[in-house]
Formats: C-alpha cells, structure tokens, sequence
C-alpha cells in the first residue's frame, strides 16, 4: 500500500517539473525573441541614421559641384540588399538670412524586404554649411596632385592642390624674399592603379600629402591636410612672411575650374576642315584670321611662321599643335572677354612659339577634354576608376623656353606637363608635372567658378 503511495508522489513531482522546465524553456525563448527584435531594431535604427547622414554628405558634394543644387527631392536608393533590406534619402536646401550659410534636411527611410513598399523607421538630420568663394590660384591641381621635379621653381603664385604634392630634386615653391600660400587637401584615395568607385575622398591612412627630396623647399605658408612633417631637412620654410607648415590645418577639397563645353559647342557658327588653308597656314602670305565661334573639324597644325588673330571662341574635334616660329594673338576688339579654345583632343605648344594678349591684356584659354573614359569626349563628369586613369593621360604638353603670359591651359580630365621655364599666366588639370630647369613664372588666377561648402554644425532630428 505505502509502495503505491510513494509512486503517486513521484510521477506528481515529475509533472510539476516538466511544467515547470516548460515554462522555463518559454520564457527564454520569449526573451530570446524579444532581444532578438530589440537587437534587429537597433540595427534599423542606425542604418536609417546613417542613411540620413549619408544624405548630408551627397548634399554637399552636389553642392560643391553646383551653388545651385536643390537636394534630392526624389527617393535616393544608398542600399538595397536581401540582409539589410533597402535604405533611401531625401534632402532639402534651404538658403539662411545671412546669405552666406545653408540649411540642409535629410530624411533616411529603411524598409524591411518582407514591406519594401512601407518605410520600417524614419530618421532625421540637419546640417549647417558655409560657403567661401575660392581665391585665385595659377596652379590649380586635381586629385591627380602636382608633380614638381628637376631644379624647376614655381613663383608668383598661390598652390592648390585636391590631390597630393611630390617633389623630388632641388625642386621649390616660392622663394624665401617671395613666400606663397600652398593648399592640399589630400583627395587621392583610395591607392592603387584600380581604385574603384568611391575614388577620390580624403585619405585617412595617417599619409603625408607632400612628398619632400632633401633638397626641395617650399617657402610660404603650407595648409595640407593630414601633413605632419616639414621634411627630411625641415623643408617647409617660413620665408621672409610666411607661416611654414600650419599643423592641423584642413584644406578642404574644392571643384575643379568648370567649362560648360556644351553651350560653346552650340555656339558655333562657321565651320571648316583643321587643314583649311583659310585659317592653317598652308601658303604664302602668312596671316590667318581666326572669327568667333569657329569650329575646325580633325587636326589643326600651326606652324612655321604662321600669324592667327583671334577673335573668339574656337572648337576644335581633334588635336591642336602650335610650334616653329607661329604666332596666335588676340584681337584687340574682344577687349577684355577672353577668348576659349576647347580641343577634344590633345594640345601641344612647343618650338618658339608665341601666344600674345591683347592691348587690354587679355589672353586665351586653351582646354584639353580628352580623357580615357568611355564617354570621351563628351564626359561632363568622370569618376573611380575612369579617373584615376584619365589622369595619367597626357592631353596638354608645354615645352621650352615658354613666353606665355596670360595664357591659361587646362587638362580638364587629363595631365598637363610643363617643361623648361619661362612665364605662363595659369594652369589647371587633374595631374600637373612640371619639371625642367629653370623658374616658371606665374600670374593670371584662376577660380573653379563656385564656392566651397563645409559643415559648420550638426544635429540629429527626433519626432516627425
């Protein structure tokens, strides 16, 4: 009988605590689940401000790119995966009473893949940015940077640089009695022959954006961001005014000088073949006369003792090639309004050659649009890859003992290569090599058209 009792009693024991392991086993996994959805919520959650913040930093690019960038009214996909569902931004510009600053809103949406049509979370950011007109520079360099070798001197001018600074022999910039102001933003990565598509941005690797030979100065006042050494033997210098290296100092990246190719194309009213005596110099007498918005289709050869007056803007689809003893002057009846000649192909000065200003000073600017992207010549903006490798392109060559003042050159996607000495009013392109032998002189400035944006505040934005 007490036997029988004894088992009730066990088997009430083992179902109390198999009900009671039950409830355990429910509750972890209810815990579970639920942390389970904290986390996952967590992890929308910044993805959705990231996504906002994301939209800031595209805001200011277009910005920088164009004063009048609205933002993105529509939708902008960032992310669009099975793990971590979609992710869009939207962004107002809003321009301040004081006229010099801009509001700027993103919203950034997430949506789970199991809902892609209902935004799962929503967040919020505001930005402050400024806006500073760019001062004018002579050398003008993309994230290709500025190449400086032999015993060449740059003189006369302020230095801007997106990219990186090399300089190897006795190279210099500014002289100690004529310090100059030298900008570098440090725009040049990711390394590497392939970059890929987020090429350029600011590197953050802890590198030097100037490279330094032992015997290459730079006197003036250097702003370069990330630098931290004045060289192997301090040579980043003060000179007589200067500030030397300015530790800390952030240059921020700045657009590149714009031309809107397109509308200079549309302009043309006369065109010719590049080999047409009436404006190359194939025969006796020697004089050519070059009227506004021409366009000469192939290459164009001038050279010899051949004497151009222009008098406008010149489109040229293939290459320009200026050398022996010609000369290209500007007309003195397009007083101050400087004349463009834009070349789908390459530009070459070199011989003894001359470019001369007219009797307002006004001199010419010569733009080289080839590039090795795929949309050559008709790119209106290259990036990534294509970039990196339009800039090692060789697209203007300057030669010689050049006189050139207030000539402007600029490799728009390309390189530009300056060799020997002489005066040349300003030069811009995504890469600049300049070497040789003697002191390029400097004097006409140049801007990239716009201002430069930054962020001034920031602030995260809760509620609706």
């Amino acid at each position: 009988m007490n036997k029988r009792i004894e088992h009730g009693y066990v088997l009430v024991s083992a179902v109390v605590m198999i009900m009671f392991l039950s409830i355990l086993g429910v509750s972890i996994a209810e815990l579970s689940t639920q942390q389970y959805q904290h986390t996952k919520r967590m992890v929308y959650e910044q993805n959705a401000l990231l996504v906002a913040e994301a939209g800031i930093e595209q805001t200011v690019h277009q910005l920088n790119v164009d004063d009048n960038f609205a933002g993105y009214s529509t939708p902008n996909v960032f992310f669009d995966t099975a793990s971590q569902g979609k992710g869009t931004f939207t962004t107002t510009i809003t321009m301040n009473s004081d006229g010099t600053s801009k509001t700027i809103e993103s919203t950034g949406k997430v949506y789970r893949q199991s809902s892609p049509a209902t935004p799962y979370l929503t967040r919020k950011v505001r930005a402050i940015v400024v806006g500073t007109n760019s001062s004018g520079y002579s050398v003008y360099g993309g994230a290709g940077g500025l190449i400086l070798s032999g015993s060449g001197t740059i003189t006369n001018s302020q230095v801007y640089v997106n990219g990186t600074i090399k300089m190897t022999g006795s190279a210099k910039i500014g002289t100690y009695n004529n310090p100059v102001s030298v900008f570098v933003a440090n725009n040049a990565c990711p390394s590497g022959a392939s970059p890929g598509s987020t090429y350029p941005q600011v590197c953050a690797d802890g590198s030097q954006p100037i490279s330094l030979a032992s015997s290459t100065y730079i006197y003036g006042t250097v702003c370069a961001t990330g630098q931290t050494s004045t060289g192997p033997n301090n040579n980043i210098q003060p000179g007589n005014g200067g500030s030397g290296l300015k530790t800390g100092c952030t240059t921020p990246v700045a657009p590149m000088p714009t031309y809107d190719r397109q509308s200079h194309i549309n302009a043309v009213t006369t065109t010719a073949a590049g080999t047409s005596n009436s404006y190359v110099c194939n025969s006796y007498p020697f004089n050519r006369t070059w009227p506004a918005k021409l366009k000469l289709t192939g290459n164009v050869s001038i050279a010899g003792s051949c004497n151009i007056v222009i008098s406008g803007d010149v489109y040229i689809t293939g290459n320009l090639n200026i050398g022996g003893a010609s000369r290209i002057t500007v007309a003195d009846t397009v007083g101050t309004t400087r004349p463009n000649i834009i070349v789908d192909g390459t530009i070459t000065v070199g011989g003894s050659a001359s470019l001369v200003s007219n009797a307002s000073g006004t001199g010419i600017q010569f733009i080289s649009f080839k590039s090795s992207a795929p949309c050559n010549p008709d790119c209106t903006t290259v990036s990534g890859n294509d970039l990196k490798t339009s800039q090692a392109l060789q697209t203007v060559t300057i030669g010689g003992s050049v006189n050139l003042p207030g000539m402007i050159f600029n490799s728009y996607w390309g390189k530009l290569s300056l060799a020997g000495s002489g005066n040349v009013g300003a030069v811009a392109g995504q890469t600049l090599d300049l070497s040789g032998a003697g002191t390029v002189i400097f004097g006409t400035t140049l801007t990239s058209g716009s201002k430069t944006w930054t962020i001034t505040s920031y602030q995260p934005l809760f509620g609706p």
